[in-house]
């Protein structure tokens, strides 16, 4: 009974800290050492905001545990939706249409 308690403890601990983003708060961008990077579909700043990262190109695949981002117009499509996130449920980046924005719209009327 206490080894499955711990189990699951462990289980949830390890779910909590994957999917949390990191703490910034005493992170020196000067200070940290970031590998370049050479990218098809441009980049994004990092969590922290240091360091550059790749979005993902259409049809590439993503891992939302891994907080990948595709690039714009592109969500990350989940392969299996029934797969949780915590246990590595991947998709591909595929486009979404994006709806349009009426509110800067001004129309006549006759």
């Amino acid at each position: 009974m206490k080894t499955s308690a711990v189990l699951v403890l462990s289980m949830v601990i390890t779910s909590v800290l994957s999917t949390s983003p990191p703490n910034c708060a005493n992170v020196n961008c000067a200070a940290v050492t970031c590998n370049p990077v050479n990218c098809n579909c441009g980049t994004y700043k990092g969590s922290c905001g240091c360091c550059d990262v790749c979005y993902k190109c259409p049809g590439e695949v993503c891992v939302p545990l891994y907080q990948h981002r595709c690039t714009e117009h592109h969500d990350c499509v989940l392969d299996d939706p029934s797969v949780r996130i915590e246990f590595g449920s991947r998709g591909k980046c595929k486009h979404v249409p994006q709806q349009h924005d009426h509110t800067n719209c001004t129309e006549e009327h006759h």
